[in-house]
């Protein structure tokens, strides 16, 4: 199987070739290579030698493809390619690797809590390397190759040991804006302006709690998750049941404004889980690192 090889162009030669059907110009292709003119003279002379027919015409101070030519400059570009993505493939696969941690987080969580906070949190991890799959809300299955997961809800991760980090409270948030076109906003003209709503339930437990009825503006909006209905607080478009952890910068910054000094406890916690007790063990800086920002930024506020 070897043999039609044999007659194979040297990969200088199919390098020259390119260069100078790319570029139009044997001086061109010279200086790009770092060769002299007649270098690349002598390597398509031969090559045109071995096919038997011309590759170039000269053309006023050009040079230009024949048919032929531009035939074999597409499909010699196109091996030169190939050839280079698979040098480089196992290039990279003889470097050694530094170790990768797979940590996945809900949407809300990455976005509103663990990103602002994330050269932070590689600085505890260390040389590993860090890639972050997105779960959505509430969502607890993992992928497979998941080490780490840091999860709202009832922590039952499956396939991986999961600890209880913080609980949770929610109140109702919105955007100095917001509260600009409501200025005699009250609990009892709640049921008046529009509501973001993702956790009904939730919403309903605060409604209770301020002898509401549970009803619902039609002009409100249903989103599905709580990363979303933050955003939507933040950019004015109603008020929003928000867990205390995701709002706290904004609220600090004053880009939202608490409504009401009324909360209820979320009916979820917050947990991370771990694949093996060895990942826990390896990982215990970075983990510890977590439960301990979590723990402070749940805790009530004085």
């Amino acid at each position: 199987m070897a043999a039609p090889y044999r007659s194979l162009p040297s990969i200088q030669t199919l390098r020259c070739f390119e260069a100078a059907a790319r570029l139009g110009s044997f001086t061109l292709a010279a200086d790009e290579m770092c060769i002299t003119h007649s270098a690349i003279s002598h390597q398509i002379r031969g090559l045109e030698e071995a096919i038997g027919q011309p590759l170039f015409m000269r053309q006023g101070n050009r040079m230009t493809l024949t048919m032929v030519g531009r035939s074999l400059a597409a499909e010699t570009r196109r091996a030169l390619d190939y050839l280079s993505q698979a040098y480089a493939v196992a290039h990279v696969q003889a470097v050694p690797q530094s170790e990768m941690l797979n940590l996945a987080v809900q949407i809300g969580l990455a976005e509103h809590w663990l990103l602002p906070r994330l050269d932070a949190f590689k600085t505890a991890l260390g040389p590993v390397r860090l890639r972050l799959t997105s779960l959505p809300d509430l969502g607890e299955k993992c992928p497979d190759d998941t080490d780490i997961a840091l999860v709202y809800g009832t922590g039952d991760v499956t396939g991986m040991m999961s600890e209880k980090i913080a609980e949770e409270v929610v109140f109702p948030v919105c955007s100095p804006s917001f509260l600009a076109r409501y200025p005699a906003l009250s609990i009892e003209t709640m049921p008046d302006v529009p509501l973001l709503l993702h956790s009904q339930v939730t919403w309903n437990l605060w409604l209770e709690k301020a002898g509401l009825p549970i009803l619902y503006p039609a002009h409100s909006t249903l989103l599905d998750d709580i990363a979303l209905t933050i955003r939507g607080a933040l950019a004015g478009q109603g008020i929003a049941m928000a867990r205390s952890l995701l709002v706290r910068d904004y609220l600090e910054r004053g880009e939202l404004v608490r409504l009401f000094d009324l909360s209820v406890p979320g009916i979820f916690s917050y947990h991370l889980a771990c694949r093996t007790k060895e990942i826990r063990e390896r990982f215990a800086a970075p983990l510890d690192w977590l439960g301990q920002r979590l723990r402070h930024a749940c805790a009530p506020q004085q």
